[in-house]
């Protein structure tokens, strides 16, 4: 994970052309010390640690925020550890101008009721953004005779665009109504279509259902702008879990949809399915850090996990070798601790400081100290996960994975003084589509070029009241997405983010109408999830499901999105609670 952030306060009113360069050239900071969340360590914070925890949590994101607000709940007092100084991973808040604002993840979809009844218990509030709607930036659709980019509103009835009604008025204007017939077609396919291999992506499973026009059109926009991947790289049942099952019992894609559109809408009070903590998703992880310590649980950062000893070689001892072989910096005398500790895992700890470079990964910094608990959460992102578990050498768990590589990821946000705006020209955003051929009817590559290098905006204020309560009158907050996978980082400066805004909202923003602009990488995050990559991990999980005391949970076992994260980060706790 690699969270850049450059910033830039522009004071109101005129500016000499210096001026308006520097403002241009802010500095850098990145995910090592991004200002998400910051817990105080004690200047010693393995001293005051018992022996022997209850439940230890390796990893402070919202996967294992979660497990130890669940293992809480369930009457134990766990110990979390970060090795960052700051806890929320891809939750992360800063300002912007006079407003806190959500960094990264922002929103989460409440499939099912672990998210929603976590913030319910936590005393929060969850709710749908304001606005009238988000739109799609699309290429021109030459059966329609377009010759342009434009903007459609996204569709009434859809799922990460996949239409309820292929027949519906505003499906038909961005289709065409030749590619509007062939969705259609959906309803007289046998339920079968789509269920075997040729359905196992996301594109795949579409254009088997409903045609290539609605991948194209309608669905790629969407998934490239919201999971920064192809539809083309996603497993069907990662992304869209439960679509192909309610296919099979409602007989047909269309039907499907409607049906977890109805059944999403009943949840949530027929409002937009995408939701947000009042106040930013970073409330989320401060109340959850609050209600462990208040539930007797222990939450420290600047504290890596170097090590992990199983049950059987706690039980037997390690040997010189394999405690030097890990690297971790420990002496060989406190491997050897508690080795009368049958069922228990020990943990090597230290503290940390940051590595040599901003976006490496936390260091060693002090003298370990070795934990024993019988049970182990093991939630940081995948690659120091792998590495931790192979250093218990655990006969019963291949930790040979290939992790996919993720989008190059920028997000530049802009403060504004725009009277123009305040007619919310795009509503609470847009979606831009990748420009491919596919997406464009008869036209060549340099055809459908798209006019704008961003691949989404938000109007920030339109779409969160709290934003807008924030700021004075004709102010506002955009922010404008860059990074598409296979792209090489992006490089934004203000003239061109300028230029995007121009193009999308059709308002002209001079440098001099700038008061503050931020922005933020975060490269590789979003990894692709094929269906491969998920068979793997399934397998991967069923094995460390019959290993004593450890569960394994985050993004990278539990699937993309805050609610997918925090639905199996719980139900993890749960079953470690029960074993």
């Amino acid at each position: 994970m690699n969270l850049d952030i450059k910033n830039s306060s522009v004071p109101a009113g005129h500016k000499s052309s210096a001026e308006r360069k520097s403002a241009a050239a802010p500095a850098t900071l990145t995910a090592s010390a991004a200002p998400a969340t910051p817990v105080t360590s004690h200047p010693n914070p393995l001293s005051d640690l018992p022996d022997e925890v209850d439940a230890l949590v390796i990893g402070g994101g919202i996967a294992g925020l979660s497990a130890a607000w669940q293992l809480t709940q369930d009457g134990l007092k766990p110990l979390l550890v970060e090795a960052r100084g700051y806890l929320g991973g891809l939750i992360a808040p800063g300002y912007i101008g006079p407003v806190q604002v959500d960094l990264g993840a922002e929103t989460f979809v409440p499939r099912g009721v672990e998210t929603a009844q976590m913030v319910a218990a936590l005393g929060l509030e969850a709710l749908a953004p304001s606005g009238d709607g988000a739109r799609l930036f699309l290429p021109p659709n030459r059966a329609n005779g377009e010759s342009h980019w434009r903007l459609w509103r996204f569709l009434r009835d859809a799922y990460l665009g996949i239409p309820a009604d292929p027949g519906a008025d505003d499906v038909v204007a961005i289709l065409g109504a030749k590619a509007a017939q062939r969705a259609a077609q959906d309803r007289q396919l046998g339920s079968e279509v789509g269920q075997g291999a040729e359905g196992e992506t996301l594109a795949g499973f579409v254009a088997a259902r409903m045609g290539q026009a609605v991948v194209d059109r309608l669905v790629r926009p969407i998934v490239a702008g919201i999971y920064t991947c192809d539809p083309a790289d996603l497993a069907t049942d990662t992304v869209t879990p439960g679509l192909r099952q309610a296919t099979r019992e409602h007989g047909c894609l269309a039907d499907a949809v409607a049906f977890l559109l109805a059944r999403s809408r009943k949840a949530t009070g027929g409002r937009s399915v995408d939701k947000c903590v009042r106040g930013g998703m970073f409330q989320l992880t401060a109340a959850l850090s609050q209600a462990i310590t208040t539930a007797g649980g222990t939450v420290l950062t600047r504290v890596g996990a170097q090590q992990l000893i199983a049950p059987d070689a706690a039980s037997h001892g390690v040997s010189e070798d394999t405690a030097h072989g890990t690297n971790c910096g420990a002496s060989n005398a406190a491997f050897h601790d508690a080795s009368d500790g049958v069922g228990y895992w020990q943990v090597v700890l230290a503290p940390t400081k940051p590595g040599p470079t901003p976006s490496s990964e936390p260091v060693p910094a002090g003298a370990p100290r070795t934990l024993r608990t019988k049970r182990l959460v093991v939630a940081c992102s995948a690659r120091p996960a792998l590495r931790l578990l192979a250093s218990a050498n655990l006969a019963a768990l291949d930790t040979d994975i290939t992790i996919p590589v993720g989008a190059p990821i920028a997000r530049y946000s802009l403060l504004v003084d725009s009277p123009e705006l305040d007619a919310a020209p795009v509503g609470q955003g847009l979606l831009v589509a990748p420009a491919s051929p596919a997406s464009c009817t008869n036209t060549q590559p340099d055809a459908v070029e798209s006019p704008v290098g961003a691949k989404a905006l938000s109007h920030l204020n339109v779409k969160w009241p709290w934003i807008a309560q924030a700021l004075a009158p004709h102010q506002h907050l955009l922010r404008l997405s860059y990074g598409r996978l296979g792209q090489s980082e992006p490089q934004v400066s203000l003239e061109q983010a300028l230029a995007d805004v121009q193009v999308l909202t059709g308002v002209t923003i001079h440098p001099e109408q700038v008061s503050e602009h931020k922005l933020v990488r975060w490269n590789g995050t979003l990894p692709p999830l094929p269906p491969s990559y998920r068979a793997r991990i399934a397998a991967f999980m069923s094995q460390v499901e019959n290993i004593e005391g450890l569960a394994v949970t985050g993004a990278w076992v539990g699937g993309t999105g805050v609610n997918a994260v925090v639905a199996h980060a719980r139900t993890n706790a749960r079953r470690l609670q029960r074993s």
